[in-house]
């Protein structure tokens, strides 16, 4: 940080101060981004992290810029961005995300969220400045500049530069400032519908992932002890609101979906079927009826309808006959039913396709111990203990086995 009193010094005087301090800026900058970097890596945050050093054209420009609205009068200029931080996020989330970790990290002298206070007609970026107080050094600490945005904004803040701090607009330039206007609304309502896309597919990757735990504990003794950490995933997910038979009417395709699920870990299988039967009325894509064919077997499987589970099976299969999600979740169908030459059969395309799978080749373990057979069992969890030694069911089963 540089302090310039009025009257300023002569040019050569004041490049001549710059050039002397701007090495230690640089070490500085240097510092501060690995910490955000090293935090933000620690905390899972996806953040970009970019800096510079204002050079001194830029720096003496700003100053007699700063030094003309002053009036000439006495005092002192402080120069505030010499140095530079910018973290651009993905999403929206992450913005607030990372402006708490920088709160966490830093002293901050001052927050100001630009383009908060614009009108909606007007066009311009939006970020969120912070001046931070730079650790450990003398004086008031140096000051440091960190913006933090969206892509979205970083691309339209990079334009705006260009096309409009560096230009001015006459009012012949109305339909040229409408343009822009209209750019800068359809980037940030780019920016909140893919928070919402974001947002929806977090909570289905939480319910899919719940569900297939919950299809797990079903096999191993139907409402018995759950066997798996990840039960908790997703916990309290679940809204009431599901059942209520006017919502279906009016919901997407993506929606019920989420919501069938919801029912679904729910335990609430008769509303999850219910839904599940909506969506593959509504739509003959099939993708999407293959998928919904698997949840609605495995709905039918936890509520111990092995007959209908078997059968959703088989039409996920007749129409993607190379999905192994549903030859494996009929494998574990036809176990249960003691149709074991038939397991073994699915769970041995499945493992030619995919011969690293845990799950398949835990599969094939209980297949084999169902069938009477522990020590091709007891192979097999080790097989996959070898591949992976945390993986639970695995560690389990063959301890069951050992004991």
């Amino acid at each position: 940080m540089i302090k310039v009193c009025l009257p300023l010094e002569s040019r050569e005087t004041l490049e001549k101060r710059y050039t002397d301090s701007i090495l230690r800026s640089e070490e500085i900058l240097i510092g501060l981004v690995d910490r955000i970097r090293r935090e933000a890596r620690e905390g899972n945050i996806n953040i970009t992290v970019r800096h510079r050093v204002k050079t001194f054209h830029s720096w003496y420009a700003k100053l007699l810029k700063t030094a003309a609205s002053r009036n000439h009068d006495s005092g002192e200029i402080v120069i505030t961005d010499i140095m530079g931080i910018r973290i651009v996020c993905p999403f929206l989330e992450e913005v607030k995300t990372a402006s708490a970790l920088l709160e966490k990290l830093f002293y901050v002298d001052e927050v100001d969220v630009k383009g908060a206070d614009y009108p909606y007609q007007f066009f311009g970026y939006e970020s969120v400045h912070y001046l931070i107080r730079v650790p450990g050094e003398s004086d008031s600490g140096g000051i440091c500049e960190v913006q933090v945005r969206t892509i979205l904004q970083e691309a339209w803040a990079e334009v705006e530069h260009e096309l409009v701090y560096k230009s001015d607009f006459s009012p012949l330039d109305e339909p040229l400032k409408r343009k822009l206007a209209a750019l800068n609304a359809n980037l940030t309502l780019s920016d909140i519908m893919f928070q919402e896309i974001r947002d929806y597919q977090k909570s289905l990757h939480k319910e899919l992932k719940k569900r297939r735990v919950g299809f797990y504990n079903s096999i191993q003794g139907r409402g018995g002890e759950k066997t798996l950490d990840l039960w908790e995933a997703g916990k309290g997910s679940f809204s009431p609101s599901v059942t209520d038979p006017g919502i279906i009417s009016s919901d997407t395709v993506d929606t019920l979906l989420l919501k069938g699920l919801l029912a679904h870990n729910g335990e609430e299988y008769e509303e999850a079927v219910r839904i599940y039967s909506e969506i593959l009325k509504r739509t003959d894509r099939k993708d999407i009826r293959t998928v919904i064919y698997l949840h609605r077997g495995m709905a039918y499987f936890t509520a111990g309808q092995e007959g209908k589970a078997m059968s959703d099976f088989n039409s996920a299969l007749k129409l993607d006959p190379e999905n192994n999600k549903a030859r494996y979740y009929r494998a574990v169908n036809e176990r249960m039913k003691g149709q074991y030459p038939e397991a073994f059969e699915d769970l041995a395309l499945c493992l030619k396709s995919d011969p690293y799978n845990l799950e398949f080749l835990t599969a094939r373990g209980e297949t084999h111990l169902a069938a009477g057979d522990p020590y091709a069992a007891r192979e097999d969890y080790r097989v996959v203990l070898r591949i992976d030694p945390e993986f639970k069911p695995a560690q389990r089963l063959l301890g069951e086995l050992e004991d």
